[in-house]
């Protein structure tokens, strides 16, 4: 596992993994109960796996080296659970409310700036996969 108190800097904003695993924690405790993200989220039998696994993944988003051996595949993974527009906006919402309790105005602004333009490619991709699979039929 890792230090709790190492850290990543990007655009001279640092993240400790401990800030990282704060908000993914808090996030997703939040998720398991929202009106609206529960229902995609019922595929997750392990939170707490869950949460270390999307831990990780925002650790190396940031730069962090790799700790764990996982392999993600964002855009499949979303397809599947009905991921939509609306979804994705409520999921950034609440975890913008996230990072507003839990972080730093600098850190807020550049993990939401990531998010976002993570979000938008998400967006695109799963619209190219209905796109491929309504052609298929």
């Amino acid at each position: 596992m890792i230090n709790k108190n190492e850290f990543v800097e990007v655009n001279s904003v640092k993240f400790t993994f401990n800030d990282i695993n704060q908000v993914v924690e808090k996030f997703y405790r939040k998720v398991a109960v929202d009106q609206y993200l529960r229902g995609p989220f019922t595929v997750v039998d392990d939170w707490p796996h869950h949460i270390n696994r999307l831990t990780h993944f925002w650790w190396m988003r940031f730069g962090g080296m790799p700790y764990m051996d996982v392999q993600y595949n964002p855009v499949q993974k979303h397809f599947e659970t009905g991921f939509s527009e609306e979804l994705l906006d409520h999921w950034l919402t609440l975890f913008k409310s996230v990072m507003k309790e839990t972080l730093a105005t600098a850190q807020t602004q550049l993990w939401t700036a990531l998010a976002e333009g993570m979000g938008a490619a998400l967006n695109r991709n799963n619209d190219l996969m209905k796109l491929h699979y309504s052609q298929k039929k």
